[in-house]
Formats: structure tokens, C-alpha cells, sequence
């Protein structure tokens, strides 16, 4: 008996491995997510090097992802990751932003040296506290009130100097 109970406590500190006693598993390794799928192949790749280096086996775990510099145009299908908290998109071709309205968990985003033209999807964020939208030459900058909520928010040159024309 000591012998088995030695042996069981061996193989559950590997994480690998799952532990069977008379045919039943005992102990099975917690498994990575691999069920879920997005549009854009760049931001699948992104999402699956994140789940791989976190050990995420759930869509709620995924909090940060960094998928700066990646080649991603489309957001299509990140709303099934409602727990993400913090999003850096640099430096990508993204257009379109409503996937985005569905993450109401979002504090902290950066979509700079995008494509954005239209940031209103982003109003229904009301954790959002930082938001950089700096490099996006085409964006149709926030009305006043839109964005409220966001503390730090960087928005592209001509924007500046539409709300200074405004104010003075």
C-alpha cells in the first residue's frame, strides 16, 4: 500500500501524466484551451501562444493579450474571451472595433497605428480607463461625452487639433 500511495504522489507532481487505478482515471493534467476560434489567422495564432504560455484551459482565464506587430485585420470572434482586461493591439491593420463592445471587462487598450475609423463600439466599455488611439490617420475623432469613462486617452494629431478649434 505504501508503495502505491509513494507512486501515486510521484506521478501527480508531473503534470503530464494522467493517473489511472483499476482502469479509472484518478488524476487527469488540466488541459490548454484549444475549443474556440476566430476569424483572423494572426490573432489565432496571438490567442494560442497566449493560452500555450499561461497554461489556460478556460476562455474566462485569458485577462492580457499583447498581439502588437501580428498582421491582425480583423477582431471577428474575441467576444468569446469576456474576461480580457487588458488588450494591445499596436501596430496591426484593425478596422472595425464592434467585437470590441461585447469585452465590457476592458480597462486598458491600445490601437495605435491601426486602421480605426469609427470609435463609438468602444462607448459601451465602461471599465476602459486607458485607451490609445494615436496613428490612425482615417479615425472619425470621439465627440465630446463619448468617451467619458477613459482617464488616459491618446487620440491621432488631427484630433487634437479639431477639439482646440472647437474650444476656441
Amino acid at each position: 500500500m505504501y508503495r502505491i500511495c509513494v507512486l501515486c504522489f510521484l506521478l501527480t507532481a508531473c503534470q503530464n501524466y494522467d493517473v489511472t487505478l483499476n482502469d479509472r482515471q484518478v488524476y487527469g493534467p488540466t488541459r490548454l484551451l484549444t475549443d474556440f476560434e476566430v476569424a483572423d489567422e494572426a490573432l489565432q495564432r496571438c490567442i494560442e501562444q497566449r493560452i500555450t504560455d499561461e497554461n489556460i484551459s478556460a476562455p474566462l482565464q485569458l485577462k492580457i493579450l499583447n498581439c502588437s506587430n501580428a498582421g491582425i485585420a480583423s477582431l471577428s470572434g474575441l467576444g468569446q474571451f469576456a474576461g480580457l482586461t487588458q488588450l494591445k493591439f499596436s501596430d496591426n491593420r484593425i478596422r472595425n472595433l464592434v467585437e470590441l463592445g461585447q469585452l465590457i471587462s476592458i480597462e486598458s487598450l491600445w490601437l495605435d497605428n491601426n486602421d480605426v475609423v469609427d470609435p463609438v463600439p468602444l462607448a459601451q466599455l465602461t471599465k476602459l480607463h486607458q485607451l490609445d488611439l494615436t496613428g490612425n490617420s482615417k479615425l472619425q475623432c470621439p465627440k465630446a461625452g463619448l468617451l467619458d469613462a477613459v482617464t488616459i486617452l491618446t487620440v491621432p494629431e488631427h484630433c487634437l487639433s479639431a477639439s482646440e478649434k472647437q474650444d476656441g
